[in-house]
């Protein structure tokens, strides 16, 4: 192989390799040699988030009472913390007779400024609407008063009352399993990939070139026992009634 072909045939094979940085085909090769892992994955994660979501779970209602308190800045934001103090839960606890504790209570009302304004929604959560909307309309009266008689703040006056709500806040949906699905594909096919880069067998034209430095220049397939001897006998000369039949 004189010089000037060896250099044409480096550059074809330079060329050749720029084309295919990115090889679909190979990369379609490496997903088919792995399908059943990324399956297994897939559907086993996805299964799993579905009895989960499945599982039994008490619903829970949510109901919002408005507020307004006409103050500065710095003592709503003192107010909007006094509403989940003990000063006020303890009485909210007695005047219900609601078997929580008050730490368990707290965890059950939020208090909330709406767009940085002088209105604060205080909300409960309970597992019976009624409860729930009972919670927050009591909570308001006594921290009315509380305020009233620790800070001297008059100026608290209710906007809406809470009211029962006919649907839970914890409704059931597919979303958290199509998640689920999507990541566990998508981490599937990385770990298939992952895999594939950790294999250091030929497995495929690209590689030989690679390790061997060398251009192939075809290959021969594969051929099976039963498709060689079927081969072999077309090939044999057949000779019937003193005529040759086929070669």
């Amino acid at each position: 192989m004189d010089g000037k072909h060896l250099e044409d045939v480096q550059k074809d094979r330079g060329e050749k390799d720029k084309g295919r940085e990115i090889d679909l085909k190979a990369l379609y090769g490496t997903l088919r040699r792995r399908v059943w892992l990324i399956a297994l994955i897939t559907i086993g994660v996805t299964v799993v988030a579905g009895l989960y979501n499945a599982r039994p779970e008490a619903p829970v209602y949510a109901s919002s009472s408005r507020i307004i308190v006409a103050a500065s800045a710095e003592v709503v934001s003192t107010l909007k913390v006094m509403v989940r103090e003990p000063i006020v839960l303890e009485r909210v606890i007695a005047e219900l007779d609601l078997p929580q504790t008050v730490g368990e209570l707290r965890g059950q009302i939020r208090a909330d400024s709406v767009e940085n304004s002088m209105v604060t929604v205080v909300t409960s959560v309970d597992s019976d609407p009624d409860r729930a909307a009972a919670i927050a309309n009591k909570t308001v009266e006594v921290y009315r008063e509380v305020a009233n008689s620790t800070l001297g703040v008059s100026s608290i006056r209710i906007l809406t009352e809470a009211q029962p709500s006919d649907s839970s806040i914890n409704q059931k949906t597919n979303t958290s399993v199509f998640i689920a699905f999507m990541a566990a594909l998508v981490l599937s096919i990385a770990l298939v990939f992952l895999l594939d880069s950790l294999d250091d067998s030929i497995k495929s034209e690209r590689d030989i070139e690679d390790q061997l430095g060398l251009t192939m220049l075809g290959q021969v397939a594969g051929m099976k026992r039963r498709d060689y001897k079927r081969a072999s006998k077309k090939q044999k000369t057949i000779v019937a009634r003193g005529e040759t039949i086929g070669s």
